[in-house]
């Protein structure tokens, strides 16, 4: 096996160095896709190039893409929305192609607020070589806010290590529930969910230093945009004495009250720091 690894980045870009560090010794190359625009016009922080260019000067990014390949959208309207979940797509097939061109055999598309426990990564791969599974899935969990607070696990599934070939693409569909940017086709003689005691998906959904540019670059379709505001400030007053966060049908609309479970900061993210 023959793995890359490409991590899809707009905004978040201080969680990456953290999620890099759990999977390096364990992928053969490591890309970032990043956009200085984002599909609706927003520009990348100048301080998030500058985290970018360190980390390929390091040695724990292969290489970094500019992703330009789209025109950024005037609104947020539903047409609009469909139009960058495809730029979305063809940033994914950007990175899985870049991938190929580097003689992977196996490839794993990243966000950049996911993580993996490193020896969860490290023997989910290695059954993967060893059964030779064709397309793989994990379940994850979202965390809210802090890095020791999460939701518990999500219903959707994410896509995990992919055995790729020249005619393999990124497809709304998978042989699992997931985000419909994330399918990946590539004629699968085999298929797995790993179960969750074997491998799980860190979801670092809302712990950023600035929530409003990512919900200003999201291409989420069931989303109250003018409603953001609200969004961010019940996410900014949890906290461990107020572990309960409403999504007031912002988002995820069937979703009530969520009581907020705790957890140790097991990737060492440094929240703390942003507040300074």
């Amino acid at each position: 096996m023959k793995l890359g690894v490409s991590y899809i980045v707009f905004d978040g870009i201080e969680l990456l160095e953290h999620s890099i560090k759990q999977i390096r010794k364990h992928v053969d190359y490591v890309q970032v896709v990043y956009q200085t625009d984002s599909w609706f016009g927003h520009k990348i922080k100048n301080e998030d190039l500058i985290i970018l260019n360190s980390l390929k000067v390091r040695g724990l990014v292969d290489e970094l893409s500019k992703f330009s390949n789209f025109t950024p959208l005037k609104d947020s309207m539903p047409n609009s929305i469909a139009k960058a979940k495809s730029y979305e797509r063809e940033k994914r097939y950007f990175g899985l192609k870049s991938a190929l061109k580097k003689g992977c055999t196996h490839y794993l598309c990243m966000d950049v607020d996911e993580f993996y426990i490193e020896e969860q990564f490290a023997a989910a791969k290695s059954e993967i070589e060893k059964k030779d599974y064709s397309l793989t899935a994990v379940r994850f969990i979202n965390y809210v806010k802090l890095p020791t607070l999460h939701r518990g696990y999500d219903p959707s599934r994410v896509p995990f290590i992919c055995k790729v070939n020249t005619s393999s693409t990124m497809t709304s569909q998978f042989f699992v529930r997931c985000d419909p940017t994330r399918g990946i086709s590539s004629n699968p003689k085999t298929t797995h969910e790993f179960d969750n005691s074997i491998i799980t998906m860190h979801h670092m959904e809302t712990v950023r230093k600035d929530l409003k540019t990512k919900y200003e670059a999201t291409t989420r379709a069931i989303f109250k945009r003018s409603s953001a505001s609200t969004l961010i400030n019940n996410i900014n007053n949890v906290s461990h004495a107020n572990p309960e966060l409403n999504f007031n049908k912002i988002i995820f609309p069937a979703l009530a009250n969520i009581k907020l479970r705790p957890c140790e900061n097991i990737f060492k993210i440094p929240y703390d720091e942003w507040k300074k």
